[in-house]
């Protein structure tokens, strides 16, 4: 049986170094060997830190996966906040078969090893059809202060073919640095979405990464990396859905964020009050456990003060 997670003491004395997630710090091996970890999730995690992804199959059964979509499929209400043609957000708020996928416990133990702190589910995704969407690292629209506590969990409702608009990834990418909007040339005042996903195209390109697509059974889980860069096919089949169900998990004792509206140069940060989906509560902002005040400066934006009893 794999060890229980980690607590923040232990995983800080692992990592010895650094306040990353062991998962993706230089010293695995060496925390694998300390930990003693069960050797398949030392599979896991050796192939979590190299290609900044897993695959699980049979997350959910066909069965199970059939329920959850249906009940969303069904869902007649206003679209919830933050929803548009493609996406129906936080469907966890009004159907409870998205919500217990959001807190699937396997989902839930295996994030606790990987990371070495518990996680917790603070949104959901809902996908009728495909996104489209062009390449993206998460970490431009949730960060997390130590950096790469957050991650995602894409799970397909129905069995995923190749002309339904598929998910890419690049395996690897994670390992590139955590592109701000300061870093190409944009300010939260001008920022630029678009203009954003047409420099990652061209990162991606010249770090000579390879496009990978993700046709799998109902049931099947992508866990990825928060800057893992990844993306929307096009959709080739008219009419055609492509039903799946995307969870963003934050972990304990963080600060949490949103980068596109933040200012990090100048240390001025959007923060977040993410809402665990388990239990319904905001998580507090804190720096590895120890509490943080915040001192809003106007236009959503706060100073962190790290001083606070």
């Amino acid at each position: 049986m794999a060890p229980a997670p980690p607590t923040l003491e232990t995983a800080a004395t692992l990592t010895a170094l650094t306040t990353e997630p062991w998962v993706e710090s230089p010293f695995v091996e060496q925390i694998l060997a300390e930990g003693g970890y069960d050797p398949q999730i030392a599979d896991l995690a050796r192939r979590y830190h190299r290609d900044g992804y897993l695959i699980l199959p049979d997350v959910l059964s066909a069965d199970d996966a059939d329920e959850v979509r249906t009940e969303a499929a069904g869902f007649g209400g206003p679209p919830p906040p933050g929803s548009d043609a493609r996406r129906l957000q936080d469907l966890w708020r009004h159907c409870p078969g998205t919500r217990a996928l959001a807190c699937h416990q396997g989902i839930l133990d295996l994030l606790g090893l990987l990371y070495g702190r518990p996680a917790f589910p603070f949104q959901t995704l809902t996908f009728p059809v495909g996104t489209q969407q062009r390449n993206h690292s998460d970490t431009v629209h949730f960060s997390s202060l130590p950096a790469r506590f957050m991650c995602g969990v894409w799970v397909a409702l129905e069995d995923i073919e190749a002309d339904m608009g598929p998910l890419f990834y690049y395996p690897g990418s994670h390992r590139l640095p955590e592109y701000t909007l300061y870093d190409l040339w944009q300010t939260v005042q001008t920022r630029n979405y678009s203009a954003y996903e047409d420099a990652l195209e061209q990162i991606v390109t010249a770090a000579g990464l390879e496009q990978h697509t993700l046709c799998v059974p109902k049931g099947t889980a992508l866990v990825w990396s928060s800057n893992l860069i990844h993306g929307g096919s096009p959709v080739l089949r008219n009419g055609v859905s492509r039903w799946s169900q995307v969870t963003h998990y934050f972990f304990d004792g963080c600060i949490y964020y949103t980068p596109m509206f933040s200012n990090p140069i100048a240390g001025q940060y959007a923060l977040r009050e993410p809402v665990d989906i388990a239990t319904g509560q905001v998580r507090a902002n804190s720096w590895n456990g120890v509490p943080v005040a915040a001192h809003p400066i106007g236009d959503g934006r706060s100073i962190i003060d790290f001083g606070a009893p």
